[in-house]
């Protein structure tokens, strides 16, 4: 991933959740990105992602707040964090998981969060989650900007005609939402929030940004580093041309007369795993005599699992597969001991994913995109009718691309680029998008439309760039960890104090 797209990942995510927390992709979120399929990244504007979720209001009339709003909740360092400044991190948490996490699925959003579980602790509330999540934040923005003021380092001209700008776009929405700019911030923020404590934290978490983007641009590694990182993790950045076939050695589910089920005996077990294995022997043996491992396999009811581009994962299959002693033609069948299965693997080759990175524009064309009356859906071809429609209006200029896709597209993460993905690595889009750019002959300004089931995608290639995947991938995996790490010895000496103030946020 490019620098300058990085640095524009980590400013909205910080920027949104008030956090210091920039992360490079890992080739572990590549292989998620198969069940995640395309990437539309939420590009929002800052601290307000619950804008598409809509306007919760915790104030009211008669406690304002104005008693407690200024009662210490957390001192770091010997320096005091107000009630206030604690809401303004304890809200951004509350949005960006409502928004991005879990937490919509879970949270009753007419009753108080003190009163309900949170979901993966129960010991906890979902009050306490977000306070937590509150302490963590502010301590990093904390550590953060005390070392970029102890290096000199200050908002300039440019950041500070950012955050003007972010301020007129909330009292807009104020005004569009029959608020004034304070009670905006309070239906947003909680009671306790006020303009001025607003744009204090909003400036804090700026500067914040500006200090771990500056470390993060400034991680260099050389060549030699890169490949020697690639070695000690090739089973990451490699693909394997294989298959392999799983038998299940667990004896079938039984139940008695009164349809309760009956635990398997030993005796049960074996026979199971028995007829597993002669099951396996059987599909390699016709694989050997030149059947078809896919169809045989199906044939006998056995799962299957083959392709010329195999990404690995933790299993005893996989681990056979990836065994840097394969060579071509190994098949054999191996045992799962611990999940009762056995497999039937079968080893071509294996190789570095080589394919380069590539940047592409796209805008996004759905059913959003047209005048249709409330409950209506669109007819068929009609979405792609509007894509073309669109793409016929285009000057053949990238400029003027951006300008439509700024205009046009769905994907909120790329509407702020002009529909922009800046190095995209094999597997990181859904299939369909992904086959269209690395197609035979792909040039620089080729455009098409593209169908996934996000909608039709309007494309313009922008083109390849220089380093292998296997290379950007390591490299970003690098960076990765070392911010990681010296972000956690960031906050390692913070002192930290929590006062029972910090109870009254939420």
């Amino acid at each position: 991933m490019s620098a300058s797209r990085e640095k524009k990942r980590r400013q909205e995510y910080l920027a949104a959740n008030g956090g210091v927390n920039p992360k490079a992709n890992r080739e572990a979120d590549r292989q998620k990105a198969e069940k995640r399929s395309l990437k539309l990244y939420t590009a929002c504007a800052i601290a307000f992602v619950v804008l598409t979720i809509g306007l919760f209001t915790f104030s009211t009339v008669k406690n304002t707040g104005i008693m407690d709003r200024n009662r210490t909740a957390i001192t770091l360092d010997g320096v005091d964090y107000t009630v206030a400044d604690a809401s303004y991190y304890y809200y951004n948490a509350y949005m960006n998981e409502m928004q991005n996490g879990y937490a919509s699925y879970f949270i009753d959003t007419t009753q108080p969060l003190s009163t309900q579980t949170y979901v993966f602790d129960s010991s906890k509330t979902w009050a306490e989650h977000f306070r937590e999540q509150a302490i963590i934040t502010l301590k990093l923005i904390h550590a953060a900007t005390t070392q970029a003021e102890a290096a000199g380092m200050t908002l300039d001209e440019e950041d500070l005609k950012k955050m003007d700008e972010q301020i007129e776009y909330v009292k807009e929405m104020a005004k569009e939402n029959n608020y004034t700019y304070k009670g905006y911030l309070t239906a947003m923020f909680g009671r306790y929030m006020t303009p001025s404590i607003y744009e204090e934290n909003l400036q804090r978490s700026l500067l914040a940004t500006k200090y771990t983007t500056d470390h993060y641009d400034n991680l260099t590694y050389t060549e030699d580093e890169i490949l020697a990182y690639y070695e000690e993790h090739k089973n990451s950045y490699d693909t394997v041309d294989g298959a392999y076939v799983t038998v299940s050695g667990l004896p079938e589910t039984k139940k008695d007369e009164d349809g309760n089920t009956i635990d398997p005996t030993d005796e049960d077990k074996a026979a199971a795993l028995e007829s597993a294995k002669e099951t396996a022997d059987n599909i390699l043996l016709s694989y050997q005599q030149g059947e078809d491992l896919e169809a045989y396999a199906l044939a006998v009811k056995a799962a299957y699992n083959g392709s010329a581009e195999m990404t690995y994962s933790s299993n005893v299959a996989m681990d056979w597969l990836f065994d840097e002693s394969r060579t071509a033609g190994d098949c054999e069948v191996i045992f799962d001991e611990e999940n009762s299965k056995y497999y039937v693997v079968v080893f071509n080759s294996r190789e570095r994913e080589d394919a380069p990175s590539y940047n592409v524009r796209h805008i996004l064309i759905t059913d959003a995109n047209l005048d249709l009356a409330e409950g209506e859906k669109a007819g068929e071809g009609e979405v792609l009718l509007a894509a073309q429609s669109i793409l016929d209006s285009w000057d053949g200029t990238e400029e003027h691309f951006a300008k439509l896709a700024e205009e046009y597209t769905q994907d909120t993460g790329s509407v702020a680029t002009g529909g922009l993905y800046e190095d995209v690595n094999k597997g990181d889009m859904i299939s369909e998008f992904n086959d269209w750019c690395y197609a035979e002959g792909r040039q620089v300004g080729d455009t098409g439309i593209v169908e996934t089931t996000y909608g039709q995608h309007i494309m313009y290639f922008v083109g390849y760039n220089d380093n292998e995947f296997w290379h950007t991938a390591c490299e970003s995996a690098m960076k990765s960890e070392a911010y990681t790490e010296w972000e956690n010895s960031l906050v390692e000496g913070v002192k930290e104090t929590v006062s029972s103030a910090m109870d009254l946020i939420g």
